[in-house]
């Protein structure tokens, strides 16, 4: 069994909540690097966090460094001789002021020629000295958004450190960081053991803050919370609406949680949910509750750093009843306008100094969106739908609600356009506009809300570059490389055939410099769909063959790759491709060397058997070849290759394409060069690895 030997708690105020998750990971890292580059050898590290402390428990750490050695570099073999062969000063010298035996030396070959060398044991330094440097990294280290000094001269933290206890192998540590002795002393939940407590055992840690009412392991914390929102929910007859981010923040909020089952006045179910639940979330940390038909029920679950009281309920249902009557005044205000009414007060909110208002970016948003419906071929029916839904599409912006929970912005405007009786595909779009918001989230289903949310992030994305806010580094404040990953997410998992490029071009006059940002732009998207290509476990030469041909079909790239991603495993089509690779080597080769070449081919003038041969099947099957690109149909494009594959075999086994006849030689390139025209847009030959 794992022996616990190493303790350290750092004891603070309470510490924000949302500086915690980052905290945890931030010590880890420093511990564990730190004990690693001191060559202190342990077993488990664990990193637990509570408001008011950190804690680091270490088990089965050594007592002291490992053994090590240093290498020294001495004199020059010729400046360490004499002619006779005896030490010169130059090696007395550097075995005396190392405390160096001779015959501990040896010879070493470097550029410079032999050098003298020896290895001396470097002194094991106890682990008891290794601590409190690792300790001082921790508290000066961390990265917190914000910091602050107290009645101390070196430190800085986010909140007052009170005390540092720091056991090894059951012994105080003896340290001191700016008059904070490091001692044996933890302190009890803040509240119902507000007192000191002496350890005698790294053992006895966790045990003795559970009797003081501490849960120091956030995990254990976490899914404790979660048992007890499930059960008081279905104790009410309800399901829990959960929330991840919500129960962190809760976890980080506690050291002994309790949950609270409060209510509030049925009256108030007539505001939207999402209101009420984000007004719950946002400024009070409660969770909804859901009844077994998805309605909301009048009650909300408080977590509590106390066990439940009267005083606690009335206390947060009288928060929680001024707080909807708030939410429920700003509801009626907005029903007075229709969002169709909104339209001309976006002319009154600026998006940016450069590219106008909000006005400017929804005309921009209905032309980029008119032209996707033109590419796509929709009907008049979904066209005018897709224009209304943009045109409705950032009017929640003006509503009160939104300016009180910009979160909502989307979702509250989807809940006033169907009040307003608008098509329930508009409706949908308005919150689906701004869909996918991180990795997972639900993508767009239905082509109104795919194509405005394209829009939407076609703008951001072109407008952004015109004014010069250009993803660098890891740079990225507007999201821009999000918002590239969330379109070609939506064209490839929705199965759209949309030429970007297309796109753009004709998007690009409504920009400043809009038709040389087209390129950059077309590169910068293609950087996420070859993240997104990756992550389908596509091999890496097989993306690149894909991304260097001059197409911006992301959904028809992604047939590609997948198809011969599938086919590669048929070593028949996998020798195929290298041997189309081979052609085009030959051919770049050639022209690279004779950049202003014009190849020339007469089929007539073909010399040997197989020569002809290869010729007649891609002569025969051309035709059938470019339909089946045109056409999407990979599988069926490369099984009718792998029938040409002996004929390719056969040809280079037998024939010198770099004849000494140049006319011979120039018929050959210029027949390799037909047969590599025929799939200049399909792939990038030259990027396939053997």
């Amino acid at each position: 069994m794992a022996n616990c030997n190493f303790v350290c708690e750092i004891g603070t105020e309470e510490i924000p909540a949302g500086y915690l998750p980052s905290a945890i990971e931030q010590v880890e890292k420093i511990v564990k690097e730190g004990l690693h580059a001191n060559r202190i050898a342990f077993g488990q590290c664990m990193v637990y966090a509570t408001p008011r402390r950190i804690a680091i428990l270490v088990y089965d750490m050594a007592d002291s460094q490992s053994e090590d050695f240093e290498e020294l570099k001495g004199p020059s073999v010729k400046a360490a001789y004499d002619d006779k062969g005896n030490p010169t000063k130059a090696l007395i010298g550097f075995l005396e002021g190392n405390k160096i035996k001779l015959e501990d030396t040896y010879i070493q070959k470097t550029n410079k020629g032999d050098y003298i060398y020896a290895k001396r044991k470097v002194a094991a330094q106890p682990a008891t000295k290794i601590i409190p440097i690792i300790i001082e990294q921790i508290i000066n280290g961390l990265n917190f958004p914000k910091r602050m000094r107290w009645n101390v001269k070196r430190i800085s933290f986010p909140r007052p450190v009170n005390y540092i206890c720091v056991l090894f192998n059951d012994a105080v540590v003896p340290y001191s960081i700016d008059g904070i002795d490091f001692d044996n002393k933890v302190r009890g939940h803040y509240i119902q053991h507000n007192t000191m407590i002496s350890l005698s055992r790294c053992d006895d840690y966790i045990p003795v803050l559970e009797k003081n009412d501490v849960i120091v392991d956030h995990t254990k914390r976490k899914d404790l919370i979660l048992q007890q929102l499930q059960k008081a929910s279905k104790e009410l007859g309800g399901v829990l609406v959960e929330d991840e981010e919500l129960l962190t923040t809760v976890t980080f909020l506690t050291e002994s949680p309790y949950v609270v089952v409060c209510s509030f006045d049925e009256a108030f179910l007539s505001i939207p949910d999402i209101v009420l639940i984000t007004e719950m979330k946002e400024h009070q940390k409660y969770f909804a509750v859901r009844d077994s038909k998805g309605r909301l029920l009048p009650k909300f679950l408080v977590i509590s750093n106390n066990p439940p009281t009267e005083h606690i309920v009335k206390g947060n249902q009288r928060v929680i009843r001024a707080r909807f009557t708030d939410a429920r005044f700003f509801f009626e205000e907005d029903r007075k306008i229709p969002l169709a009414g909104r339209v001309d007060m976006l002319k009154s909110i600026l998006f940016h100094k450069e590219l106008g208002s909000i006005y400017d970016k929804v005309e921009r948003m209905q032309n980029i969106a008119k032209v996707i419906c033109d590419e796509l071929s929709l009907d008049k029916h979904t066209t005018q739908k897709i224009q209304r839904a943009v045109m409705l599409s950032k009017t929640d912006l003006t509503t009160a609600l939104v300016f009180e929970f910009t979160s909502l912005q989307g979702q509250i405007g989807k809940v006033y356009a169907l009040l307003d009786g608008e098509d329930e595909e508009v409706a949908q779009a308005i919150d689906f506009q701004y869909r996918p918001r991180f990795q997972g989230d639900r993508l767009p289903e239905h082509t109104v809300s795919i194509v405005v949310s394209l829009a939407e992030k076609i703008d951001n994305i072109f407008g952004s570059f015109s004014v010069g806010n250009i993803p660098k580094g890891s740079a990225d404040p507007y999201a821009l490389r999000r918002q590239a990953a969330a379109i070609v997410d939506m064209i490839v998992e929705r199965k759209i055939h949309l030429d970007l490029a297309k796109v753009s071009k004709a998007i690009a006059a409504q920009y400043s410099n809009g038709e040389g940002l087209v390129e950059p732009i077309l590169e910068f998207i293609n950087g996420r769909a070859k993240t997104f290509l990756y992550e389908k476990q596509f091999a890496f030469d097989e993306v690149n063959a894909c991304l260097a041909v001059d197409c911006y079909d992301y959904y028809e790239l992604y047939l590609r790759a997948q198809s011969i991603h599938e086919f590669r495993k048929d070593k028949r089509f996998g020798d195929l491709l290298i041997a189309f690779k081979r052609m085009n080597n030959i051919v770049n080769a050639f022209v690279k060397k004779n950049p202003d070449y014009t190849f020339t081919f007469n089929p007539d003038a073909l010399v040997a058997d197989e020569e002809k041969r290869l010729y007649q099947f891609f002569h025969d099957k051309e035709k059938i070849i470019k339909e089946y690109i045109a056409k999407n149909k990979y599988t069926e494009l490369f099984l009718l290759l792998i029938e040409g594959k002996e004929a390719i075999d056969t040809y280079f086994d037998k024939v010198m394409v770099m004849d000494t006849n140049t006319a011979v030689r120039d018929n050959r390139l210029g027949m390799l060069h037909y047969i590599l025209t025929l799939f200049t847009t399909l792939i990038d030959f030259s990027q396939i690895q053997e």
